[in-house]
């Protein structure tokens, strides 16, 4: 796991001394996997629509360079939705569904249910560091000393 990673596992996954219920451990946990399986369907969507933009004629070398780096960032979030939880047939029909969008409302339906997932995480999170009485900036806004 990257250094971007290590940081978001460590930031979600006790870094101080919070005691969290049950309860809203397992929902922040729901909304981390939806998060990570609605990102991996956008960038999968993307990679989709550059390899068909590249293949329609004219190929210059931005559009290879772009269809190269969307298939790789989706390859990525794809392991990353695998590595938070989610189960491989659920990722599976994501990508499916994902890869076979018609219309930019599919698009843009794709775009706002990854933004969803990743405010839930930010209000669920919220919400439990409230009932704790802790700073949300103070957790997220340290010196990089722990790295």
């Amino acid at each position: 796991m990257g250094t971007i990673g290590k940081w978001f596992h460590q930031r979600h996954h006790g870094n101080t001394n919070i005691t969290v219920k049950k309860k809203d451990r397992a929902r922040l946990e729901n909304a981390r996997v939806h998060s990570a399986v609605s990102i991996a369907g956008l960038a999968s969507a993307l990679a989709a629509v550059a390899a068909a933009e590249n293949s329609c004629g004219s190929q210059t070398k931005l559009k290879l360079a772009l269809a190269s780096a969307t298939q790789l960032l989706a390859s990525h979030c794809i392991e990353m939705a695998e590595l938070a939880g989610a189960d491989h047939d659920h990722v599976a029909s994501t990508i499916k569904s994902a890869v076979d969008i018609q219309t930019p409302g599919d698009l843009m339906t794709l775009t706002a249910a990854a933004a969803t997932g990743i405010c839930l995480i930010r209000i669920r999170f919220k919400l439990i560091l409230k009932r704790k009485e802790i700073s949300f900036f103070s957790l997220f806004c340290q010196p990089y000393e722990s790295f």
